[in-house]
């Protein structure tokens, strides 16, 4: 009975993965083409990375598909939307995001036409400690200590012209990001191997030239004393820094090399793309609400995402008429226009 339930969880355990083995496959290629397209050539390659890259999968699947929107980002939306006031100083301030992106111009040129595009928006929350007013039972009270949300460093980072497109194009970013993630770890621990190199050589130098001094030969350089204690620390340093060489000493690495830092990755995910929901009662001047008066307020509801070696970002959906995305080129039209009559 014990083989048949191992057997069984076997079975329930490789089902999932082979339903998805052409997502899985495709995915390994977009890493290999982006890490070693000569990792294809390792046996055995699918079965090793099924699972983890599954596992990956799910993990980009989760994050990417919890991201707050498609929130209605129209212009005459701002002042009715608890979200967008919180996040832009004002409507104009949300229109110049959209207007004066090249590359979301761009984008709504080369698609076929339709009413709305879907942006993806990105920007760094700022929490500060400020003295402002606020009632306190009856009284109004001055220097009460409170805090501010705001929200700064605005980009577009990706556009499609569906909610579903648009976060098809996240997922495939966030598997290239792990794939970065990689060759960044790999060239991390070749710059730390080069270091050593170094440090080696100029400790064995050092000792070359000590013991060239002892035997009597002739050296250019001033002659270098050593106490006992001193030889016998750069002969520490020396055995020290071989040892670490000879853990990372990846200068020709190779194909099973990064098949083992793709592993390491895999396997680390959560670590290295996060995702929080965050969710805040704001006045109108986002100012961070106490529990008493938060009851009477809507929170709003935003997605922050944390990327290994990189800041905390705030990321939302939202939803842009084409026509304001393009005013601003449309303007600059205009006067272009009007120059060549003056």
């Amino acid at each position: 009975m014990g083989l048949i339930s191992r057997v069984l969880r076997h079975y329930l355990k490789q089902k999932p993965i082979r339903s998805h083995q052409a997502e899985i496959d495709t995915a390994i290629e977009q890493l290999f083409y982006e890490i070693n397209p000569r990792l294809r050539f390792l046996p055995g390659y699918r079965e090793k990375l099924g699972r983890p890259v599954w596992h990956t999968l799910k993990h980009i699947h989760h994050v990417i598909d919890n991201i707050a929107g498609p929130v209605d980002a129209a212009a005459r939306q701002w002042d009715s939307t608890p979200l967008l006031r919180a996040m832009f100083a004002n409507s104009t301030d949300m229109a110049k995001l959209f207007d004066r992106d090249p590359a979301l111009r761009n984008g709504i040129a080369a698609t076929p036409p339709t009413d709305n595009i879907h942006v993806v928006i990105a920007a760094t929350m700022q929490v500060r400690k400020v003295l402002g007013m606020a009632m306190r039972g009856d009284m109004m009270q001055r220097d009460v200590p409170q805090t501010q949300i705001s929200f700064t460093d605005h980009r577009i980072v990706a556009f499609a012209d569906s909610d579903g497109g648009l976060r098809e194009k996240l997922k495939a970013y966030a598997l290239e990001f792990v794939a970065h993630k990689v060759l960044a770890d790999i060239a991390a621990q070749r710059s730390e191997c080069e270091d050593l190199e170094q440090g080696l050589a100029l400790l064995r130098a050092r000792m070359r030239m000590k013991l060239r001094q002892d035997s009597g030969k002739a050296c250019l350089c001033d002659r270098i004393e050593y106490s006992a204690g001193e030889l016998d620390e750069i002969r520490a340093q020396i055995t020290e820094k071989e040892t670490r060489l000879s853990q990372t000493a990846i200068h020709q690495p190779t194909l099973e090399y990064f098949m083992d830092q793709l592993l390491l990755v895999l396997n680390s995910v959560e670590k290295l793309l996060q995702i929080h929901q965050v969710s805040l009662h704001l006045d109108t001047m986002n100012i961070l609400l106490e529990k008493a008066d938060a009851e009477t307020v809507q929170p709003i509801e935003l997605t922050e995402i944390l990327r290994a070696g990189q800041p905390a970002r705030i990321m939302l959906i939202a939803r842009v008429p084409c026509a304001e995305a393009l005013a601003h080129e449309d303007m600059t039209t205009r006067i272009d226009e009007a120059l060549k009559w003056l």
